[in-house]
């Protein structure tokens, strides 16, 4: 969704749609709702309707304006594809042509049991308009409803969704989070409880980037055990490093879903502005090989048999713990990423530019080595067995490509690095017919992964990089 330059993401608000919105859906759809606004309707059975579009964590809803009954448009796990189209509106005057977007959604309608192909998909568009519309006819296609609407999103009023139940969980979480003499179990306990917890009610996201100090303090709780523990005894016990790999895990699990979804929440833009120090130094964490002990201590077993057999179960214990750990940190740069790739976000004086993130991966040695991982993890998805992508899989696997992919245009050091190092993977393991036979067909993401994996594939295949 595109903000107008210097703007940032608006925070207005509609009293009445949002009293209509409180009384007519269920306490947990209502606290679900990420934003409202405007938009003229086009189908076959509407023309040029005002109404507003409603947007929750799992479906898309419209009501009218003014709001008299709310109905349910598409489910976004039916969501297919999301394209942004180059067209105008026809029936906007030609300076609200130039101050909105259309984005075409492909969702399916129908999906057959045990992951069959879907009988039939439809489209339907919302170019973004904040103006009225005059009576000129517009285009329709595919027979799917049309939508306009402003590109500035209307965002609920954050209070009225604040429980005060809810608030006082957070505020306890947090006040228990900063206890000094807290263990490393403890605070394992309570990053969990506040990962379930933001993952009921988004309203704990939204109190999470409010303010910047718990950020801060996961990501400082991340320096002090990665790449290495700043305990000299985690250093020769696999025991105590694993209980460390193990709270760094659920920390950066935590943290995705924090980031996950909240592009328009201004507090995290604030947060991450304010603490640009700490998002590098998270990136860096994130590209660096957690560091493992290389010997066990000397344990109280009679025999050498049992003492080996305990080396060995530590030993498997924590490549595993190494495998979830690159894995979640895999997903999370892809968040942060992200970011990136959105250039500037609205703030006059500075740009999160994807050129700007590379340009400092690239000072730092183990963005080579993260790189080599991920090409290792797509070769061995997609080679390892005959076996389908489970759904988790599938998703990992995009974020894996989408990474691939930014290098390969964004940085002419891992782009060479990619080709020259990796072309035999590329030939041999990484191609369009292992793709094929691993990802179903039936999976949402399985049209943009395709996409995507072409895109990677004809990057690599390039003798010059694209410009930084």
């Amino acid at each position: 969704m595109a903000i107008p330059a210097g703007s940032g993401f608006p925070a207005r608000t509609n009293s009445r749609l949002d009293a209509f919105l409180r009384r007519h859906l269920a306490p947990e759809v209502y606290d679900a709702i990420r934003a409202y606004e405007p938009c003229i309707v086009v189908s076959d059975s509407e023309k040029h309707t005002f109404k507003y579009v409603v947007l929750s964590d799992r479906l898309i809803y419209l009501t009218e304006n003014p709001p008299k009954s709310i109905r349910r448009v598409v489910a976004l796990r039916d969501v297919v594809a999301i394209d942004l189209i180059d067209d105008y509106p026809e029936f906007l005057s030609p300076q609200d042509r130039e101050t909105n977007q259309h984005i075409r959604i492909i969702y399916s309608t129908v999906l057959k049991k045990e992951c069959e192909k879907s009988k039939g998909v439809r489209k339907f568009l919302f170019p973004f308009h904040h103006a009225k519309a005059n009576n000129k006819k517009v285009k329709e296609e595919n027979n799917g409803p049309v939508f306009w609407r402003g590109k500035e999103a209307r965002g609920l009023n954050k209070s009225s969704l604040r429980s005060e139940e809810k608030i006082k969980h957070f505020s306890q979480l947090k006040s228990e989070l900063f206890l000094k003499d807290n263990t490393l179990r403890k605070i394992l306990c309570l990053i969990t409880e506040l990962k379930v917890a933001a993952q009921k009610n988004f309203i704990l996201k939204r109190l999470f980037w409010k303010t910047s100090d718990l950020f801060y303090f996961l990501v400082n709780t991340l320096h002090q055990y990665l790449p290495e523990s700043r305990d000299k005894n985690a250093l020769q016990n696999k025991s105590q490093r694993a209980d460390e790999l193990v709270a760094c895990i659920e920390i950066i699990q935590t943290l995705g879903l924090m980031f996950r979804e909240t592009e328009i929440e201004s507090s995290r833009l604030n947060t991450l502005v304010a603490k640009k120090g700490t998002l590098f130094n998270l990136l860096v964490i994130l590209i660096s090989k957690p560091q493992i002990p290389k010997f066990c201590p000397v344990f109280d077993i009679q025999l050498v048999a049992d003492s080996t057999f305990v080396e060995m179960s530590f030993d498997a214990e924590l490549q595993k713990l190494i495998l979830e750990y690159t894995n979640t940190a895999t997903a999370l740069f892809y968040e942060i990423l992200l970011i990136f790739q959105q250039g500037n976000l609205g703030l006059r004086s500075t740009k999160f530019a994807i050129s700007w993130m590379m340009s400092f991966l690239q000072s730092h040695p183990p963005i080579v080595t993260f790189v080599a991982s991920i090409v290792k993890q797509v070769v061995k998805g997609l080679s390892a067995s005959f076996q389908l992508l489970s759904p988790g899989q599938a998703v990992l696997l995009y974020q894996q490509l989408f990474i691939l992919k930014s290098c390969l245009q964004h940085s002419k050091m891992l782009a060479e690095y990619i080709r020259n190092d990796y072309s035999e993977e590329f030939r041999y393991f990484i191609h369009m017919p292992a793709l094929e036979k691993r990802l179903p067909l039936c999976y949402p993401i399985a049209q943009p992964a395709t996409q995507l994996f072409h895109e990677v594939l004809e990057l690599v295949e390039q003798k010059q990089c694209m410009k930084c």
